[in-house]
């Protein structure tokens, strides 16, 4: 019945607090629903695979472009399938362990995603990544040992706004020579090897496939580089409650670490 897969359990940080709010806020409320919507499968798999240099491309055949990604990325879903659940403030990716493109696409997606929560939503992410026993189907059950340990490195072991990995994941995952390319989306402590907000910046802006695009949207990203660690330290200075602000305080030293030296 199980399938060895790599999965990735990933939970939005603070979500309940600002459900809270929301009722008072509306702002917050349509904040929260287009941070979901950026979550849901069906776009996911939708920018996948590939996206597009729009600026680059004459108006007249944009729609032209855009169908024939569409279509790569329907047929490559298909090739290397990536299962998307989504659930509240929960998403769970997986991939067959031995689908080398499904897995490291999973790692690629989650550094987009982060960013994109940050810059837009200033939402932070946790989650935990492992390698086992898995039952994952589109719109279907999701269960088996590695959902349940996936589960646990997130809501026991991250602690801080970051995806740490089972050892026996990040082995496999470095057994595979294109993993190479993907090596500065990842930071190591004395515990564990995981990805953090910064990680994800440095690697988006230096090593991915988008790095090279002299896009609008690795500009935005740039950007988004730019005045990340201001935007923490403000959050810092506003005092937020201590158990929220010890993982800012722990963001706002991980982030100068990685993007100041």
């Amino acid at each position: 019945m199980y399938n060895n897969k790599f999965i990735a359990f990933i939970d939005i940080l603070g979500f309940g607090t600002l459900v809270e709010k929301s009722a008072e806020i509306p702002d917050i409320a349509e904040s929260i629903l287009d941070a979901l919507i950026s979550m849901n499968p069906q776009l996911l798999h939708q920018v996948m695979f590939g996206s597009l240099n729009e600026e680059k491309i004459p108006e007249e055949r944009l729609d032209d472009a855009k169908a024939v990604l569409a279509q790569m990325n329907i047929n490559m879903s298909k090739m290397h399938p990536v299962t998307i659940s989504y659930f509240s403030d929960s998403l769970v990716l997986s991939a067959e362990a031995d689908d080398v493109i499904a897995s490291q696409t999973i790692l690629e997606l989650l550094a987009k995603l982060s960013i994109k929560l940050w810059d837009e939503h200033s939402l932070l992410i946790r989650g935990g990544i492992t390698l086992g026993k898995l039952v994952h189907t589109d719109n279907g059950p999701l269960f088996g040992p590695a959902m349940n340990r996936a589960y646990h490195l997130e809501s026991q072991e991250a602690v801080t706004p970051r995806i740490i990995f089972d050892d026996h994941c990040i082995e496999e995952f470095r057994k595979i020579h294109t993993f190479e390319v993907l090596e500065p989306l990842i930071e190591t402590d004395e515990k564990y090897h995981y990805i953090s907000l910064p990680a994800c910046f440095r690697y988006i802006t230096t090593s991915s496939t988008l790095a090279y695009s002299d896009s609008d949207q690795l500009r935005n990203i740039q950007r988004a580089e730019t005045e990340v660690l201001s935007k923490i330290q403000n959050i810092i200075s506003l005092s937020p409650p201590q158990r929220v602000k010890e993982k800012y305080e722990w963001l706002d030293i991980e982030t100068q670490k990685i993007l100041t030296d």
